[in-house]
C-alpha cells in the first residue's frame, strides 16, 4: 500500500467501520469472503463499498471512490468483454436476451469489480435498438454492483483500430453517450481504444475535443479514460507537464501491455519507462492485458510455462504500484475462458462461460482477482 497516505488509510478505516456497524449478520465485515444480498460475494470490506457504486474520481496520482460520503483509495480490478463492438447488439454479441446473467458469473466467480464494454460507434449512432442494449447492460451492472467502463473500440466491424478518431462525429458521439449516462455514478468513458501513429500533441487535441463535448453534455463528474500512443501502451509524453490534460475534470490514463511489445518480452523495465514512472505521478489505468501459450502477436509466448511466468511478473509488477487492471478478453483473443459448449469462444454461438476459465491465462487473473482490493 505504498500509494496509500496514513491520511486516506485512516479515512478508509473510518469509512469502512461505520458500514461495519449498520451491517446485518448475513453481511460481516471482517474482511473475509462472505455472502452479500443478492447473492454476490465479497473478499474485503473495500469492495464491499465499492459495490454501492460510489462516484470514482481521481487526487494526484490516486483513484479515489466515495464511500459513506468520504473520498478513500481504491483500485479496479476486471475484465473487458469483447464483441459489441463487431456485433451489433446482445443476441449477436452472445449475452443472449437478457445480460444479467452472464455479469452476475464474472461477479460471483471472479469477484470483478468493473467491466470494460467494447462498443462501435456506427452502430451506437444509426441503431436504437443497440443503444437500448447498451443501457440494458448498464442497468444491469447497476442492479448487480458492478461498474461499466464504455469504451469506444473504433466505428464497426469493418472499421476497429484506426489511429485516431473522427474529430466530427467521435465527439457528436460522445456528447450523446454522455447526455444519456453521464447522471450514471457507475460508469465511465474510454474515449478511444488504441491511440497509435501520430504525435501526440494530434492526440491529445482530439482527445481534449471529445471531453470538452463529453463535459458539455453535462458529464462533469464522469472519469474519463484516456490511452497512451503506441496503440495505448506508451505514457512517457505525461512525464512533460505540458502534454497533461487539465482543466477538463477527472482523468485517468490508460495503458495496454502485452508481451510482445518487445522483444525479449516486456517485463519490469520496460514498463517502468512506458507506465510506471509516469504511474508515480498520475492516475494509471491497465486497460487491456493478456497472454496465452499459442505464437498469436502480441500475447503468444509458445508455452504454458512462459505464459504463466509472464501474468505472475505483470500482476506482482500491478500491486507493487497499486494499479488498476483490466484482463483481455471475455470473448477474443487471448481468451480469459473457454466457451459455454467447450472449446474456443465464438461469438454468438458459443459466448465465454466464466465457469470455465482457460489455463494459465484466466486461472491467473481470476486468482488475481478474487484478492482484496487494496
Amino acid at each position: 500500500m505504498s500509494r496509500v497516505s496514513h491520511v486516506a488509510q485512516w479515512a478508509l478505516s473510518l469509512v469502512l467501520g461505520s458500514m461495519m456497524t449498520g451491517c446485518g449478520s448475513d453481511q460481516i465485515m471482517d474482511g473475509t469472503e462472505t455472502a452479500s444480498d443478492g447473492g454476490g460475494y465479497v473478499s474485503d470490506p473495500l469492495r464491499q463499498c465499492m459495490m454501492t457504486l460510489g462516484r470514482l474520481t481521481v487526487v494526484g496520482n490516486q483513484l479515489l471512490v466515495n464511500c459513506g460520503g468520504q473520498l478513500v483509495p481504491t483500485r479496479l480490478k476486471g475484465i473487458n468483454r469483447s464483441g459489441l463492438q463487431h456485433k451489433n447488439g446482445l443476441q449477436m454479441a452472445g449475452f443472449g436476451s437478457d445480460p444479467t446473467t452472464e455479469l452476475q458469473q464474472w461477479r460471483d466467480l471472479w469477484k470483478t469489480v468493473v467491466i470494460r464494454l467494447p462498443i462501435g460507434q456506427t452502430y451506437y449512432l444509426f441503431y436504437d435498438s443497440y443503444r437500448q442494449d447498451i443501457a440494458a447492460i448498464i442497468a444491469a451492472a447497476k442492479s448487480l454492483g458492478i461498474y461499466v467502463i464504455l469504451e469506444l473500440h473504433g466505428y464497426d466491424a469493418a472499421n476497429l483500430n484506426e489511429a485516431q478518431p473522427d474529430p466530427v462525429t467521435t465527439p457528436m458521439f460522445w456528447g450523446q453517450v454522455a447526455q444519456r449516462f453521464g447522471s450514471e455514478t457507475h460508469v465511465l468513458f474510454d474515449i478511444w481504444n488504441e491511440p497509435h501513429d501520430v504525435p501526440w500533441s494530434t492526440w491529445k487535441g482530439n482527445a481534449e475535443a471529445i471531453i470538452r463535448a463529453i463535459r458539455a453534455a453535462g458529464a462533469s463528474d464522469t472519469l474519463v479514460v484516456v490511452g497512451g500512443l503506441d496503440y495505448a501502451y506508451d505514457l512517457t509524453p505525461l512525464l512533460q507537464p505540458s502534454n497533461r490534460i487539465t482543466g477538463l475534470g477527472p482523468i485517468i490514463y490508460a495503458t495496454h501491455p502485452y508481451p510482445l511489445k518487445k522483444t525479449p518480452p516486456s517485463m519490469a523495465p520496460e514498463w517502468d519507462a512506458k507506465f510506471g514512472n509516469v504511474a508515480k505521478l498520475l492516475p494509471v489505468l491497465i486497460g487491456e492485458y493478456g497472454v496465452d501459450d499459442s505464437s498469436g502477436t502480441p500475447f503468444g509466448l509458445g508455452s504454458r510455462s512462459a505464459a504463466h511466468n509472464w501474468m505472475i511478473q505483470l500482476h506482482n509488477y500491478i500491486d507493487e504500484h497499486q494499479l488498476s487492471a483490466l484482463a483481455w478478453s471475455g470473448g477474443d483473443m487471448p481468451q480469459l475462458t473457454r466457451g459455454k459448449s467447450g472449446g474456443v469462444v465464438n461469438l454468438p454461438s458459443n459466448p465465454p462461460d466464466p465457469n470455465q476459465p482457460t489455463d494459465p491465462f484466466g486461472v491467473d487473473v481470476k486468482a488475481w482477482m478474487v484478492k482484496p482490493i487494496l
